[in-house]
C-alpha cells in the first residue's frame, strides 16, 4: 500500500530508460557471472590473470575450478584454450578498446564465452547467443546496478529481491567537498559489494533514468578522440582507429611515470589492478604485472571539459619530452 504524508524522500526526476532496458538488472557484475555460472553449470573457466580478484569471487563461491590465461601486449589472449563441453572462457574488454577482438572471439566460442563489459557500458548484446554484462559503478555516480544479456534458454528460475544494501554518502559527500571523508567511504562500500544475486537497487534505476546516455556518450568519445590525438604516438597499447565507447584511454609508454607525480598536481589516476602483483604466481605474468604499475589509465568521463584534458596531457609530457 502506498504511503500517504510525512516527510519528502530523496527527489529524482522522473525518467524513462536506463539504456539497458532488454538486460537483467542485477546489482554488480559479480553478481551477473554468479548468474551466468549457475545457469551454464561449468567444470571450469579459463579468466584473465590481469583482472581483479572480485572476478573470481562467484567462481570460489560455487566451488568452480578456474584456470588463469596471460594475455600479450595488446591485451589479447596469448594462446587460445580449446573447451571441452563443459568448460567457459571469461575474456574483458579491457578498457572498451577491443571491439574486433571480442567479436572474434564470440565467433569462436560462442555462447561459451563471457565477455566482461564492465569497461564498455554502451556495448549491448552482440547477437542472440552471446553472454556479456556491464556495470553502471564505473560509469556514473551510483551505488550498483549492473546488466546482463544471456540468451533465453539459460535464464534461471530464481526469484530476486531488489539489493537494499546500498549507500551514497560517498557519493554526496564528494559532491559537498569532503574529498578525503568521501573516499574513505568509498573505500568501505566498495568491501561490501559482494556475488550475491539482487536486482538493482530502486535508487540506482531512478538515478539512471534520469541520464541523458546521448550526451554523455558524446562527450566520452569527444574527450577520448582528445588523448588519441595527443598520444596515440607514445603508446605502446594500439588502438584501432574506428573504437568508440571506451572506459578511459589507457597510456602504456616506454618509461614508467610515477603516479604520485601526478597526484600533487590533483591529477589522480587509479591502478588497474594491483590485486595481480600481491598474488603469489605474479612472476609467472610479467606483462600482467607491468601493466598494473605502469599503465595510465587516463579518465575521460563526462565530467571532464578539454581545458580539464590539456591540464592532464601538459603533465604527462612534461615528464616524456
Amino acid at each position: 500500500m502506498k504511503r500517504i504524508g510525512g516527510f519528502f524522500e530523496l527527489e529524482i526526476a522522473k525518467g524513462d530508460s536506463l539504456y539497458h532496458d532488454d538486460a537483467i538488472k542485477l546489482s554488480t557484475g559479480r553478481a551477473c557471472l554468479n548468474y551466468v555460472l549457475q545457469a551454464l553449470k561449468p567444470s571450469k573457466v579459463y579468466v584473465p590473470y590481469y583482472c581483479c580478484d572480485a572476478l573470481y569471487e562467484p567462481m570460489t563461491l560455487l566451488d568452480i575450478e578456474f584456470e588463469f590465461y596471460e594475455i600479450d601486449n595488446q591485451l589479447e589472449i596469448k594462446s587460445l584454450p580449446e573447451l571441452d563441453t563443459d568448460e567457459i572462457i571469461v575474456y574483458c574488454d579491457f578498457f572498451g578498446v577491443k571491439s574486433e577482438y571480442t567479436t572474434s572471439l564470440i565467433s569462436k566460442y560462442s555462447s561459451r564465452l563471457i565477455i566482461d563489459n564492465s569497461h564498455s557500458f554502451y556495448k549491448k548484446q552482440l547477437n542472440a547467443n552471446s553472454i556479456s554484462f556491464t556495470t553502471a559503478r564505473k560509469y556514473f555516480g551510483v551505488p550498483d546496478g549492473a546488466f546482463l544479456y544471456i540468451p533465453k534458454k539459460y535464464k534461471i528460475n530464481q526469484l530476486i529481491n531488489r539489493n537494499i544494501k546500498v549507500s551514497i554518502n560517498h557519493n554526496t559527500h564528494s559532491l559537498l567537498g569532503f574529498q578525503d571523508l568521501a573516499y574513505s567511504e568509498f573505500s568501505e562500500y566498495e568491501k561490501s559489494l559482494n556475488s550475491e544475486i539482487k536486482g538493482i537497487s530502486i535508487l540506482s534505476e531512478k538515478i539512471l533514468q534520469t541520464l541523458n546516455y546521448k550526451e554523455i556518450r558524446a562527450i566520452r568519445n569527444r574527450n577520448f578522440n582528445f588523448f588519441r590525438e595527443e598520444f596515440n604516438s607514445f603508446n605502446n597499447i594500439m588502438i584501432a582507429d574506428d573504437e568508440i565507447d571506451c572506459f578511459c584511454y589507457p597510456l602504456l609508454l616506454d618509461r614508467p611515470i610515477k603516479k604520485e607525480e601526478l597526484y600533487n598536481e590533483k591529477i589522480y589516476l587509479p591502478n588497474y589492478w594491483l590485486d595481480t602483483t600481491a598474488r603469489l604466481d605474479s612472476l609467472n605474468f610479467e606483462f600482467e604485472t607491468k601493466i598494473s604499475t605502469q599503465l595510465l589509465p587516463l579518465p575521460i568521463d563526462h565530467r571532464y571539459t578539454i581545458e580539464d584534458l590539456k591540464r592532464v596531457s601538459q603533465a604527462i609530457k612534461s615528464r616524456i619530452q
